[in-house]
């Protein structure tokens, strides 16, 4: 009888610079279409729901960027004082790696 071996499924890292990038590109983005659909949108309803929805994607993606990007302080600072720690954090559910801070 065979033994059934598990799968891993594949893991996306991405480095912080890049996470950093892609949610500065996503915050400018959505300010770019809440100040469209404020052009296209013919009622008032339909333009503070849109505006409330993109600003909340907005918010998301600026506060997932200050995680990251306060994970790899965190991580940074162990590193310093000697101290093994994990070097992933997540970015939307995604891992992200944290770059060697030792040089």
């Amino acid at each position: 009888m065979r033994r059934a071996v598990p799968r891993v499924a594949p893991v996306l890292g991405i480095t912080l610079d890049t996470a950093k990038n892609i949610a500065i590109a996503a915050v400018a983005a959505l300010v770019a279409l809440t100040v469209a659909s404020f052009w296209i949108m013919k009622s008032a309803t339909q333009k503070i729901v849109a505006v409330a929805i993109l600003g909340l994607l907005a918010l998301l993606a600026w506060s997932q960027r200050a995680a990251v990007t306060d994970c790899a302080d965190r991580v940074r600072d162990a590193v310093e004082a000697g101290v093994d720690t994990d070097t992933t954090c997540t970015f939307f559910g995604i891992d992200v790696t944290v770059p060697d801070v030792t040089g």
